[in-house]
């Protein structure tokens, strides 16, 4: 059974950290030497002490936790990651975390997460803190520039509590570059240039940004991405039609500090991409192309506030608003189409903590606050059918509390209240309302040692699209709309440990894992199904139970010189009541990396492997997968020494030239791709 497998996976996994941690534990087992976001966008002479690999996490608490001593299964892909893969997408940013893939293939412009067998709007993706909520059935919508990216953190699992309503499978949180990244020591304002080339598909990359300290309290940044290439071959050497990408990005932010007590920031984004491919541009057919234009306009204004003299206030709130425009003309008959999904939302919270004597109780209470707004036009006309006239207001309030009893055994409880309206032109409103708990138990036996257990509920509004699609879906296969499903609920429950150590075996290494088993059970899943094919009918109903199970892995271990990293996942997903094996469950996988760093010339070499295996558990056959290895090569050479401020990044994606899908998509990927960057500080 799965859930034999996955305990003894997680027991063997456990033993063997416990086994070589322990046996240096009483020696050289220390703290973390910082609970502050470590900065590795550069290669640095190895340190006298420890490696620190801890980052803190902004997704699974309001308390800025580092990630290795939270009770959850949290990943960070860094600054430092980011540079060494140059990804071209979310795909190339997720692929080798444990249990999250990207479905709808290989077209960046239609990448979504997909985490723990869930994706859609089942992960909620906040891009430096507002929700990016367009889903568009086969066009995607999410829309990003990996160039302007500082980190991307991914929750796994329900995280309604903190990240909002439709958490079920988890959470992705990108944050962009600030000043304060890219500025060295007292330096009042700096410039960056970046330029890099991609030979699968003969991509251009340019980036220019400036940045600097107006004044001692404040920080400008402003940045700008172009990229543009062709389309590229696969691993058979086949040109894959429209996979062309042609994009411009603007990004401003900007921050005052009020002493060591508050800040204030502003951040404005528009991304704007031009390109033909697909009306359906996650699928491979060909007949209907159309020009399409896309602009998303991203604003957000966030303040925090922490008070020295009164432990009961540490508070922040966001005012965010998201404006997504999908412009397309069919080639063959000018036909219009407009699709527009405005954002609009706020949220806020406070920390307040209470302290007796080795004992401390943190309360954090919360709110949020966003409305959704739809509109559809073809030839200027709506489309109440196919992409209707709608809105959505949701609103929630949350309640969690964190107590520290003697410094080594964490409680964590928490309850959040949601509830939801939703009305589209010419069909009938919906309203519900749901109560989403939480809790853990967290206890460190040892320092190096944190075994938890967590239960949590999220919850999760059919969309606008289930709920009110119309109209032809694809040939004369038509769209039934079902406005009566039923809200999704899900109920977790995982085990797992953290662990980390400095010191094992040398003076400067530090080990880091996370291991995982867990159990989702989702009440009123929504499935979409298809009936009768070209002539027959689309709709989306509800599922009286499903369940996903599985067990996690992830690894790092570093010493300075050496670095090496180890993510696994094996998940499992059924109908509860029939047995029929879910879609989107990914096959087991299994991710290494590693590399070596020759301090003395600045350079860094190394290398990565992802292996999935074949995916036969599907309910239709049509949608098997067959596994495949991936190696990539990757270096990284710091040249200040040679050129002030120069850093050079060349890797080989796909060594091996093999042919092969990712998870349910149904474009192959890229074949073997060299790719090099240089960027230049002044």
């Amino acid at each position: 059974m799965v859930r034999t497998t996955s305990v003894r996976l997680l027991l063997a996994t456990v033993s063997t950290l416990a086994l070589s941690v322990a046996a240096h534990a009483q020696d050289s087992a220390s703290e973390p030497a910082t609970d502050t976001q470590t900065t590795e966008s550069q290669i640095a002479p190895a340190a006298e002490t420890a490696v620190v690999l801890d980052t803190v996490t902004v997704t699974a608490s309001k308390l800025k936790t580092t990630a290795i001593d939270t009770p959850a299964s949290v990943s960070i892909v860094n600054e430092e990651d980011l540079d060494r893969f140059q990804p071209d997408g979310l795909g190339d940013i997720l692929n080798s975390l444990p249990g999250v893939e990207t479905s709808g293939g290989p077209r960046s412009s239609v990448q979504i997460p997909t985490i723990r067998g869930l994706t859609d709007d089942r992960v909620v993706v906040r891009i430096d803190g507002a929700r990016a909520n367009l889903r568009n059935g086969h066009k995607g919508g999410i829309f990003i520039d990996p160039e302007m990216l500082k980190s991307v953190e991914v929750y796994r699992g329900p995280a309604s509590t903190m990240q909002g309503t439709g958490a079920l499978g988890g959470a992705v949180t990108l944050q962009t570059l600030d000043a304060k990244d890219l500025l060295e020591g007292d330096d009042r304002i700096g410039a960056r240039i970046k330029t890099g080339y991609a030979s699968v598909d003969h991509k251009l990359t340019l980036n220019s940004t400036v940045y600097g300290r107006p004044t001692e309290n404040s920080d400008v940044l402003i940045g700008i991405t172009r990229k543009s290439g062709g389309s590229y071959e696969n691993g058979s050497g086949e040109k894959e039609p429209y996979t062309d990408d042609d994009y411009i990005n603007g990004l401003f932010k900007g921050g005052i500090d009020f002493s060591d007590t508050g800040r204030m920031h502003l951040t404005v984004q528009r991304y704007s991409d031009d390109h033909r491919l697909p009306a359906a541009p996650d699928g491979a057919s060909l007949s209907n192309i159309v020009d399409r234009e896309t602009e998303q306009l991203t604003g957000v204004f966030g303040a925090e506030y922490f008070s020295p003299n009164n432990d009961l206030i540490d508070a922040s709130g966001t005012v965010y608003g998201m404006r997504t425009n999908l412009d397309e003309k069919r080639i063959t008959d000018g036909r219009h189409d407009e699709r527009k999904l405005e954002t609009l939302g706020m949220e806020g919270a406070n920390t307040s903590r209470f302290a007796f004597g080795d004992n401390e109780l943190a309360v954090t209470l919360g709110g949020e606050v966003f409305e959704d707004t739809q509109e559809g036009r073809r030839n200027g006309e709506p489309t109440p059918g196919l992409f209707p006239d709608a809105d959505m207001l949701i609103t929630g309030v949350y309640l969690d509390n964190r107590l520290t009893l003697m410094e080594n055994l964490e409680l964590t409880a928490g309850i959040r209240y949601d509830s939801f309206d939703q009305s589209a032109s010419g069909q009938s409103d919906r309203s519900d309302d749901a109560i989403s708990p939480r809790f853990s138990v967290a206890y460190r036996v040892a320092p190096w040692l944190q075994p938890y257990v967590s239960y949590a509920e999220a919850f999760n509004a059919p969309s606008l699209t289930q709920l009110y699609n119309d109209g032809t879906h694809f040939g004369n296969n038509q769209f039934v709309p079902n406005p009566n499903l039923e809200a999704e609920k899900a109920k977790t429950w995982e085990l797992g440990a953290n662990f980390k150590a400095d010191q094992l075996f040398t003076s400067r290494d530090s080990l880091r894992a996370k291991v995982a088993v867990f159990q989702n059970e989702i009440t009123d899943y929504i499935e979409q199904s298809v009936t009768g094919g070209f002539n027959g009918t689309t709709t989306s109903s509800n599922l009286p139970e499903a369940e996903i199970k599985g067990f996690e892995a992830e690894v790092n271990y570093d010493t300075g010189l050496l670095f090496s990293s180890v993510a696994m996942s094996v998940l499992r997903g059924e109908n509860s009541e029939t047995g029929e094996n879910l879609s989107n469950i990914q096959g087991d996988k299994l991710s290494l990396s590693g590399g070596y760093r020759l301090m003395d010339y600045g350079l860094e070499l190394g290398g990565r492997a992802i292996m999935v295996a074949e995916q036969d558990r599907v309910p239709d056959d049509t949608a098997n997968r067959g596994g495949y290895t991936r190696l990539d090569l990757f270096a990284r050479w710091d040249a200040s020494d040679h050129v002030d401020g120069l850093q050079v990044n060349a890797g080989i994606d796909n060594l091996l030239d093999q042919t092969y899908r990712t998870s349910d998509a149904i474009i192959y990927e890229p074949g073997r791709n060299f790719k090099i960057s240089a960027s230049m500080k002044f």
